[in-house]
């Protein structure tokens, strides 16, 4: 029996990155003052390759400290 759905409560932390990172994308472009040109969704459809890498290298890096 699959008990899959016990674990919805576990943070879902690679969209919590992604949501993170766009929204610090999203500051860089308020302190110019122009507006972010994409949604998040096509923020991570560009961007996934780069967001994985740094999610790798950042979960690793952390790993590695504890």
């Amino acid at each position: 029996m699959s008990h899959s759905h016990s674990f919805s409560w576990r943070p879902r932390k690679f969209r919590a990155f992604a949501t993170n990172e766009y929204y610090a994308n999203r500051d860089e472009y308020d302190q110019v003052g122009q507006t972010q040109p994409h949604s998040f969704e096509q923020y991570v459809r560009q961007n996934i390759d780069l967001l994985k890498e740094k999610y790798r290298l950042t979960h690793l890096k952390r790993d590695r400290i504890l």
